[in-house]
């Protein structure tokens, strides 16, 4: 009789039946929009916490350039969805592979594909499911200062914003002339190279970038709940102050349901409005 096993990866975690050495993937699914012709790596801090200004967590996040779309993902979820596409074709994994895929460890939880044409965002985010919502394009108020630092080699220019709640300095980079950024930062005359808000709680800045071809793709499935924005927001921040409400029940020998009460968790989100 096979056996049951829980991985968690993309953040949540997946059933895999365990036969011998080998294991049954589980389902996967994608749909390939556009083709990437500039790739850029950020390293990304944010802080969960932010009343722990010492817990840091750190990915490196890529963006991906096409001529009508741009994704931005955690660099270990583009690894490990890769794997995910050849792995999900078989009947059965070894447990060579299967200890591959587990190695990519997604730190960034947000999914963000730009489509230009629409000017509109599809975004993907976790609240104990994964949940997918779209958004207009955010038309954002950049102030350009007259400052100027160097960064991978490129004279970088200073800009200022503010963005549902938090307040960020922008550098971006003339000589490269992307209207592009992380997360869903954009419209500066040039990539922006780094950008950090007013409280150091996100940090972004370009580490590597090359024109290596790469698919830029949407994740589907019945895993991937549609909702709205105003919703999603509305339940992750119910997930994390009344976490006891969205745990599995626990039983006693009796079969009595036991009443645990979790406390609540740091809630730090990128967009405070």
């Amino acid at each position: 009789m096979p056996f049951l096993i829980l991985i968690f990866t993309s953040n949540y975690a997946q059933k895999i039946s365990l036969v011998g050495n080998s294991v049954k993937p589980f389902p996967y699914s994608e749909k390939i929009i556009d083709n990437s012709t500039y790739n850029i790596y950020y390293e990304v801090k944010f802080k969960k916490d932010p009343r722990n200004s010492k817990k840091i967590e750190e990915a490196i996040c890529l963006l991906r350039l096409g001529d009508n779309y741009s994704m931005f993902s955690d660099y270990n979820s583009v690894r490990s969805d890769s794997l995910s596409d050849i792995y999900s074709h078989k009947t059965q994994i070894s447990a060579k592979e299967f200890n591959l895929y587990n190695n990519f460890i997604e730190k960034w939880n947000i999914y963000v594909l730009k489509d230009f044409k629409q000017a509109k965002n599809i975004i993907q985010d976790y609240a104990k499911e994964t949940y997918q919502y779209e958004d207009n394009k955010y038309k954002f108020d950049w102030k350009l200062e007259n400052e100027s630092k160097e960064i991978l080699g490129y004279t970088c220019h200073k800009a200022t914003t503010e963005y549902k709640g938090r307040k960020y300095v922008a550098w971006y980079a003339k000589d490269i002339p992307i209207n592009n950024g992380p997360y869903l930062f954009q419209d500066l005359p040039g990539l922006i190279m780094e950008i950090e808000d007013s409280k150091s709680n996100y940090y972004f800045k370009v580490i590597a970038l090359d024109h290596k071809p790469g698919n830029i793709y949407l994740k589907t499935g019945k895993n991937i709940l549609q909702t709205s924005r105003e919703k999603f927001r509305q339940l992750q921040k119910n997930v994390h102050e009344n976490p006891s409400i969205y745990s599995e029940p626990i039983y006693d020998s009796n079969g009595n349901q036991i009443n645990i009460k979790m406390k609540s968790k740091p809630y730090n989100p990128i967009e405070l409005e």
